[in-house]
């Protein structure tokens, strides 16, 4: 079906884009195990990559969204991709074009009874010629020939006109290419329903592109050899950023368990459940000593805490009137001067103007996961987490710090009691959960701060019930006063609790923390992203971002982090 463009009809939320987006891919393809979450697509839990240059940097809106699937999903259903990756060139030019001229075999395929579908993957692809050129690459000799050669390859192979516009355009070049390609075009045709046939003259017009690339950028002028480009526009040549099969990630698959409570979460037995201070899980004198090693290692780092409070303020602040500004040149009448008007007519600072003051209004609470593997990350999480939340405080905002474990290995005293109950099956959530705060949101950071250095005492961290987590940590945002509220999970995988996963199996706790998310996604009063540390927890977080904490924290990590917070 094409994008419709009533204006009328309310602009879908990008939730609501990617959970159609991921019914039709699985329509079209016929595989129940596809997902589009985080401009991402997951077979099962492995990343996709779309490596088709009318695939990258896909604006949001609705019909480049829907161009841009049912071109993807043409591709799963009708390329074989072992043998696309059997022939793939090494040269990125190459590769590019190889990417391109496959992806768009596929889309020529598309059956007449699919008109929608074409119409959107038509508009996909000239919007994307459309930004190449605005972008300004065309502005050079290597970038009009590849959008020439590109344009081409999509007329020919979709047997669709090009709008005027842009055959005029590429007019030139086309015609210079012509006596290189012309034969290779019509091939390419000819042998479109068949992906092994068409192999070979699509390696050899990549490889002429190629070849003429290498060429002009040997001839070029030291510098000029590459195209120029405005704004964020870029061709996908360094693929091996874009191999997504080699990224780390957090995993999920089904729950046999999950299926049989109808989707309810079940937990046990809730008696031995706490919700505990930091600072009362560990003894003063040691507090006060991690909290002096966390000073000493922020001061120094160098980082610059009032800069980033400034690019904080900006991004989440609104100016409310607070009152005038009297005596300026210009501005809205000010009637009790008109009298020094009357006895000076050069007076000028008779206006005045309403003073604006920021005010932020926003509550943000850092979730952080304290499972066992997260130990090793408590150092420089917690500076992180203390640089972060000094920001943000003195950027206006409030800040509360959470944390969630349990509170013993392999189920406590809760498995003990399923056990004297005769084991029953799938029993749900089998632990003593411990949730933790180690900073108030209701206390000034000055004196809230110290909870923090609790993160460096070890035996908190234990297993992890991340569900539980952040539906304790949205209840308690939604309870503080403010008009946007923003949670950040800082975690290293999936939920992980032995007994329950013993007891159940081991993706229910992922099933409950997947339904927790929705919900929120649903209500829309909590921002959820989350910081995957080491990997991309994409498969359950739509606004997320993978980091290495065992590097050094710098202000590059900070700004990225401080993106993340603020975009909405």
């Amino acid at each position: 079906m094409s994008a419709d463009a009533s204006p009328s009809r309310a602009k879908p939320s990008l939730a609501e884009m990617e959970a159609w987006g991921a019914a039709m891919l699985r329509a079209i393809t016929g595989d129940a195990s596809l997902q589009w979450s985080g401009q991402t697509l997951y077979a099962g839990t492995m990343p996709q990559a779309l490596t088709a240059a009318h695939h990258s940097n896909v604006p949001v809106e609705l019909a480049d969204q829907r161009g841009m699937l049912d071109s993807a999903g043409l591709r799963l259903r009708l390329s074989a991709q072992p043998l696309h990756r059997a022939h793939l060139p090494a040269d990125p030019v190459e590769r590019m074009v190889f990417e391109l001229l496959e992806q768009l075999r596929v889309e020529s395929l598309a059956p007449a009874s699919w008109p929608g579908a074409r119409e959107n993957m038509r508009q996909r692809f000239l919007g994307w010629a459309q930004a190449f050129i605005d972008s300004g690459l065309t502005e050079s000799s290597l970038g009009i020939l590849l959008l020439a050669v590109a344009l081409t390859a999509w007329s020919r192979l979709t047997d669709q006109e090009m709008p005027e516009r842009m055959s005029d355009a590429i007019e030139s070049t086309r015609m210079a290419i012509s006596p290189h390609l012309g034969g290779l075009w019509l091939q390419l045709r000819r042998q479109r329903q068949d992906q092994a046939a068409f192999i070979g003259p699509a390696l050899a017009v990549a490889r002429w592109v190629g070849e003429a690339v290498r060429t002009a950028q040997e001839e070029a002028p030291r510098g000029n050899a590459n195209p120029r480009r405005r704004g964020s526009f870029a061709l996908p040549l360094h693929f091996d950023a874009q191999n997504l099969d080699e990224l780390p990630l957090a995993r999920t698959g089904d729950s046999r368990a999950w299926a049989s409570s109808s989707q309810a979460y079940r937990v046990f037995s809730r008696r031995y459940d706490r919700e505990e201070m930091a600072d009362g899980l560990i003894r003063a004198a040691q507090l006060a000593e991690f909290r002096a090693d966390m000073d000493e290692e922020i001061a120094r780092s160098g980082l610059h805490v009032g800069r980033l409070a400034r690019y904080f303020q900006q991004r989440l602040a609104k100016h409310h009137r607070d009152g005038w500004n009297f005596g300026l040149e210009e501005g809205y009448l000010d009637g009790g001067r008109l009298t020094q008007l009357v006895s000076d007519p050069q007076q000028r600072a008779i206006f005045k103007d309403e003073a604006q003051r920021p005010v932020n209004e926003t509550a943000v609470t850092f979730l952080l996961d304290c499972s066992g593997s997260m130990k090793s990350h408590a150092k420089p999480m917690s500076m992180l987490v203390d640089v972060l939340g000094r920001a943000l405080e003195m950027a206006g905002a409030s800040v509360e710090v959470l944390g969630f474990s349990t509170g013993a290995w392999n189920g406590g005293r809760a498995r003990r009691e399923w056990q004297r109950a005769g084991q029953p099956q799938f029993p749900g959530r089998l632990n003593e959960r411990l949730h933790i705060i180690f900073k108030d949101g209701a206390r000034r950071w000055r004196h809230g701060r110290h909870g923090i250095a609790a993160l460096r005492k070890p035996d908190i961290f234990r297993e992890g019930i991340d569900g539980e987590g952040v539906e304790w940590a949205c209840q308690r945002l939604l309870a503080r006063p403010a008009k946007r509220r923003i949670l950040m999970v800082i975690s290293d995988g999936c939920p992980m609790d032995t007994a329950t996963h013993q007891a159940n199996d081991e993706h229910y706790l992922d099933q409950h923390l997947r339904q927790v998310l929705a919900a929120r996604e649903s209500a829309g009063d909590v921002k959820v992203c989350a910081l995957g540390v080491g990997l991309d927890l994409g498969v359950f977080y739509r606004q997320r971002l993978a980091v290495d904490l065992q590097q050094n924290i710098d202000e590059g990590l900070l700004r990225a982090v401080a993106d993340l917070l603020c975009k909405r």
